[in-house]
């Protein structure tokens, strides 16, 4: 498939180890001055320190692009008993501080989804590179 217009819903698919599901995020690409300001909150120096800010930064900046998730991917506990979570205003389930929960209590997948977006969206490869099966061993039997 190729690449798009930079508004099409984008959507991370994520194997979440911690509950054992699918989970499911909808992001936005970051504009370019989005990505700018995230290198530039990745490192900061102070005098002679260096601090590495990469999970800060890749939480503020996934928050940013967030725009939802699929309809199974959350659940939050009301009166007892856990519920799915909609982030469609609307929807039975739609929970307004939807944006908020994920924070607080999926800041990991938040991140992962930054750091493809921002920090992996793509590779480079080249014509040498061969298209071999990982069973072949070195001599190419």
């Amino acid at each position: 498939m190729a690449r798009r217009e930079a508004d099409e819903k984008n959507e991370l698919k994520i194997r979440d180890n911690l509950s054992d599901s699918d989970i499911t995020l909808f992001y936005r690409m970051p504009t370019t001055k989005e990505r700018q300001e995230y290198q530039n909150a990745t490192i900061k120096r102070q005098k002679n320190k260096i601090e590495f800010n990469h999970a800060a930064a890749r939480l503020t900046a996934g928050l940013n692009i967030l725009t939802g998730f699929s309809d199974d991917s959350f659940e939050r506990k009301v009166d007892g008993r856990y519920v799915p979570i909609s982030c469609i205003e609307g929807d039975a389930n739609y929970y307004p501080a939807w944006r908020e929960w994920v924070k607080v209590n999926a800041s990991d997948l938040v991140m992962l989804m930054a750091a493809r977006v921002f920090d992996g969206s793509a590779t480079i490869t080249t014509e040498d590179e061969k298209d071999e099966s990982p069973d072949e061993d070195i001599e190419g039997k």
